[in-house]
């Protein structure tokens, strides 16, 4: 299992000399629910989009689920268990890389 890291501005600053941090690395923060337009007023909205998404394109899921260190905290998880992991290693949240293409 994956230990969670703190980012603090050492790490900031060492993870941003290697390029754009979101670009290479998953960071998790608490739901904010009612505080996030994404909040459906009973779930996450996005990850039911992205597994709207998955189904259409028909990805296809591993045998076993990816490491992970918020498992046990995970929004995602909560809602749609196992699923949301497979979905979760495809989410880009960095789009900078894609839109300069």
């Amino acid at each position: 299992m994956r230990t969670p890291m703190v980012v603090d501005d050492n790490f900031v600053e060492a993870a941003s000399a290697h390029g754009t941090p979101e670009a290479r690395m998953r960071f998790a923060s608490p739901c904010q629910t009612k505080g996030c337009a994404q909040w459906t007023g009973t779930r996450c909205g996005v990850i039911d989009n992205v597994l709207k998404h998955l189904t259409v394109a028909r990805t296809p899921q591993r045998d076993t689920l990816p490491a992970c260190a918020i498992r046990a905290s995970c929004r995602w998880f909560d809602q749609t268990g196992e699923t949301a992991c497979f979905a979760c290693e495809l989410v880009v949240t960095d789009q900078s890389a894609i839109a300069a293409e």
